[in-house]
């Protein structure tokens, strides 16, 4: 139970550090007159560069090969990005939600399926055999 609860605290470290990334590099587009979605965009996937290191090595100390992890994070990540438009463009664009609220939405909503997605699959510990 103790290495679940540090799994968390370190995933959202980790989280946390990618998030704060994405959130500068969307704040200072969106002040350097980007539109939001593009600007989110390009956070995220500075965010996405920064977790994966930080995942791989700190949170689930994985022993899969670069080559496979990196492919499942490609693809979990690809989801989450395509999560991450169409949620905050639901809720900014059409529910015309304040920006700030529907990315911290949009945030704590891929959050979630991140920290299953990764250690159920990108992350998984090899099987003993």
């Amino acid at each position: 139970m103790k290495h679940k609860i540090t799994q968390i605290k370190n995933f959202l470290i980790g989280g946390g550090s990618a998030t704060a990334l994405h959130y500068t590099a969307m704040t200072l587009l969106i002040y350097f007159d980007t539109l939001p979605l593009l600007a989110t965009t390009v956070g995220a996937l500075f965010g996405a560069i920064l977790n994966y290191i930080v995942q791989y090595h700190y949170t689930f100390e994985s022993n899969e090969s670069h080559y496979r992890a990196v492919f499942t994070y490609t693809l979990s990540v690809s989801f989450g990005f395509i999560a991450n438009i169409v949620l905050f463009a639901l809720f900014y664009e059409q529910l015309l939600w304040n920006i700030i609220i529907a990315q911290l939405s949009t945030t704590a909503i891929i959050m979630v399926l991140n920290f299953i997605i990764y250690k159920y699959i990108v992350f998984k510990p090899k099987e003993s055999h």
